[in-house]
């Protein structure tokens, strides 16, 4: 038997050297690693919201209900509210009702402006004037990098939410998903990658412990 592994006997029982080796993890697979599991998990939380969306949005029209969700996100395409939010940030927006929104909020809204055609509009509320007789809210707003306000005011049914936060140029990376390519680069190989690497993981712990199962009937025999 090998001196490296057996030792003496106490009490009638053989009892053996266990040397632990830790694996040498290369720098450039840990870094890649660490890189594949980040984009799945970041593309499975995209995925699960967007679920949670479109499955919002059906059983809310199924039941009769077209108004936007509470939540919602959009990529703003131009500048007219820099340097705040700037061209391809993405704006999450939370319904609210007209009369919590104050001065200052910035709102995303459809634009009742007939020379921008239902176009989509996120500019900071300027004015707020209510009409009584109605008892309905209408919003003066402006993009602040505009030198005035908006053309139209923004009808309290027309506006979507109230900008909560932003996410730096996620635009872009719309953008890159919305080539099928680039969406194959981006989804598939690196879920692939971690595919691949949890199988190879996989198939080594069972050669692993196919040796040790070979060694240990080894020494019963003997």
């Amino acid at each position: 038997m090998n001196d490296n592994y057996a030792n003496e006997n106490y009490f009638g029982v053989r009892h053996y050297k266990v040397r632990v080796v830790r694996e040498k993890i290369h720098p450039l697979r840990f870094i890649s690693s660490v890189i594949s599991y980040a984009l799945f998990i970041w593309l499975l939380l995209i995925g699960l919201a967007l679920l949670v969306y479109v499955a919002d949005i059906k059983i809310r029209a199924m039941k009769g209900d077209t108004t936007p969700p509470a939540y919602n996100a959009y990529v703003v395409l131009t500048g007219s509210m820099v340097p705040e939010i700037n061209v391809k940030d993405v704006v999450v927006t939370k319904k609210r009702k007209p009369e919590e929104l104050k001065v200052g909020d910035i709102i995303t809204f459809l634009s009742s402006d007939t020379r921008m055609s239902g176009i989509i509009v996120t500019h900071r509320i300027k004015n707020i004037y209510y009409d009584s007789t109605t008892g309905k809210y209408s919003f003066q707003t402006k993009g602040d990098a505009n030198n005035t306000e908006d053309f139209t005011l923004a009808d309290d049914y027309n506006v979507i939410g109230e900008v909560i936060f932003k996410i730096p140029k996620l635009g872009y990376i719309q953008d890159l998903l919305a080539s099928r390519g680039v969406l194959i680069v981006v989804v598939l190989i690196p879920c692939l990658a971690v595919l691949s690497y949890d199988i190879v993981k996989l198939g080594r712990n069972i050669r692993k412990k196919s040796k040790r199962k070979a060694n240990k009937m080894s020494v019963v025999r003997r």
